[in-house]
């Protein structure tokens, strides 16, 4: 029995009669990508996420190192300069801090809100931040050089022969900027088309029988370069399926899910190429490309392993999402420790896989090294609830990437369309749940959506007890820094003044009443939180407002019934967008 199942085995097994309460929440929403082996090869760097620090590992003896940051960093993505310093974009401390081969802390730099993803290249480190901000700063120290203001959800920086390129996370686009800051081009991952309902309303095969449905590109987990200049993105797809809210009404895998894994490779100069992806895992949250450029590793964090693919099987276009798999990994990974989030390789080709939770570091090499890192053992059910994979493949991850939203409407076969909803900002006061209001509390929720639609496991009744509290330790997405603070300051004016209503529904610190409202758009919902607004287009429960201004439009919850909008002149309706915005 592996030393993770032995620590859940004794939590459990004691004769102590369990808590009324459950263990403090541990851990953050699973992001991938927390890990990298420096150049010279001999020591991992790891940004544990979970325990606000970063660890150097020595590869060889096992001998770590680490330096603790502040409560609430959340570090992430690392990227190490020509001169050997390492940089750690801190997610939630709005900051990149810089460490030196030893450990030490030499700068700390703050560059927005969110910073994601980091990248060096010559005397420089680029940082995407998903307020949209990216940021230039000298990698030797000093203030930013240089900030563009690009699209929100920003996540990877890659660079391929000087070409600077940043990812979206939702959408997926891939954004080339030139040197003097312009967006010269973005492209998304193509759409495929999946088989789903046969004529006896199960799920199809994806063998070509059923109904034809898009299968849309969505949530960009992680974007690396590959030796030949390309691109290569392990993302996800949602299909255009019917939902039932029966038990098993989500589907399966093999095109009949809602969600299936994908990679796309972006080449200069041609269109991108859905590859035929060997995965078979919810969660692809990171990929590593081994030295001499023949395999990728790609972590799925929701079936607990890693795949390895050689790259050359990665030329099959993506016509079939089960038949021609077969052959395609070269190896799969189970080690057996909890979830990984993160994989890189050494420069003699070992592979090396990060587990949070133990913690520990698996190398892969001639032969198997197993590390067990410093700090204490983490584990919270319902973190694991909600990145666990179900038998449909699915997670609650999958359409709630880091607890927030994936940007998708779905269409039920009882109720329409349904816009998902982040459950990231104060959860267990949002209360009742779903558009309609339907589900009474978070428990309730986990019955009929995880284990009945999903496919998944009864849920124990440590999970019960465990989710919302975890869940409610993740706060809403923040805003980008304001660019014209008179305009918010105008359009929080608007918002709180009597005429516009807007304050009726929306108010108090969630900026919700609770209440079930008709607001013109079809029928009764749920008044939803405006907490972090701005970075969960599209909106509304059909998703018809693909802007913040779209929501004033006229077929798209506009008029006074939604509150009393319809005399505000544009210029009023650009300084409540820009408020909205600022949430």
């Amino acid at each position: 029995m592996n030393k993770l199942s032995l620590l859940l085995l004794a939590a459990c097994s004691s004769s102590t009669p369990p808590s009324p309460n459950p263990p403090p929440p541990w851990g953050v929403p699973i992001s991938g990508g927390n890990m990298i082996v420096a150049r010279g090869g001999g020591h991992a760097w790891i940004a544990d996420a979970d325990r606000d620090r970063v660890m150097s590992v020595d590869l060889v003896t096992g001998k770590t190192a680490e330096v603790a940051l502040a409560t609430g960093d959340e570090p992430g993505r690392l990227a190490e300069d020509s001169a050997g310093r390492i940089h750690v974009a801190l997610r939630r401390g709005g900051a990149v801090v810089t460490l030196d081969d030893q450990l030490h802390i030499v700068a700390r730099r703050l560059v927005c809100a969110e910073p994601r993803g980091i990248a060096a290249d010559g005397d420089n480190l680029y940082v995407a931040c998903s307020g949209g901000e990216l940021v230039t700063l000298p990698a030797a120290g000093g203030d930013p050089t240089r900030v563009l203001r690009l699209d929100r959800d920003l996540r990877d920086v890659v660079i391929v022969n000087g070409q600077l390129y940043v990812t979206r996370f939702r959408t997926a686009e891939l954004l080339a900027v030139d040197a003097g800051g312009a967006v010269t081009s973005r492209v998304a991952p193509p759409i495929v088309t999946r088989f789903t309902f046969d004529s006896g309303g199960e799920l199809g095969s994806g063998n070509g029988s059923g109904t034809p449905v898009p299968a849309n590109p969505e949530v960009a987990w992680r974007t690396i370069a590959l030796r030949d200049g390309s691109i290569l993105m392990t993302h996800q797809r949602a299909l255009g399926t019917i939902l039932h809210t029966t038990p098993g009404g989500y589907g399966g895998q093999c095109g009949g899910g809602p969600v299936e894994d994908a990679l796309t490779i972006v080449r200069p100069g041609q269109a991108p190429f859905a590859a035929l992806s060997p995965l078979s895992g919810a969660l692809p949250v990171d990929a590593a490309l081994s030295p001499d450029g023949t395999l990728v590793a790609v972590v799925l964090a929701g079936a607990g392993i890693v795949e390895e693919v050689p790259v050359a099987n990665l030329g099959q276009p993506d016509d079939d999402p089960c038949h021609g798999k077969q052959g395609l990994a070269q190896r799969v990974i189970g080690d057996d420790l909890g979830a990984p989030t993160s994989a890189a390789y050494t420069p003699d080709g070992a592979l090396v896989v990060y587990y949070p939770e133990l913690p520990a570091l698996a190398v892969h090499g001639a032969a198997t090294t197993i590390y067990t890192l410093p700090g204490d053992f983490g584990y919270d059910s319902g973190r694991h609830l909600f990145h666990e994979q179900t038998g449909a493949g699915l997670a609650c991850a999958s359409c709630h990437p880091e607890a927030r939203d994936d940007g998708q409407t779905w269409q039920f076969d009882s109720e329409g369309k349904r816009r998902t909803q982040s459950v990231a900002g104060r959860i267990l006061d949002r209360g009742p749940y779903h558009w309609s209001g339907d589900m009474v509390d978070l428990p309730t929720l986990m019955d009929q959506v995880f284990s009945e639609r999903m496919g998944g496991p009864a849920v124990t009744r440590s999970q019960h007890l465990s989710l919302g509290p975890w869940l409610d330790r993740i706060p809403a997405p923040q805003p980008p820094s304001p660019v014209d603070q008179a305009a918010i300051d105008r359009g929080r004016a608007l918002f709180q003044s009597a005429d516009a209503g807007c304050g009726t529904c929306h108010t108090g610190p969630l900026f919700t009443n609770h209440a079930l409202a008709d607001v013109g758009t079809g029928g009764t919902f749920k008044v939803p939180s405006l907490l972090g607004v701005g970075a969960r287009l599209p909106l509304l429960h059909d998703g018809c407002a693909t802007t913040l201004a779209d929501r004033f439009g006229a077929t798209c919850g506009g008029g006074d019934k939604h509150g009393h909008t319809s005399q505000l002149t544009t210029a009023q309706i650009a300084d409540l967008v820009a408020y909205l915005d600022s949430i």
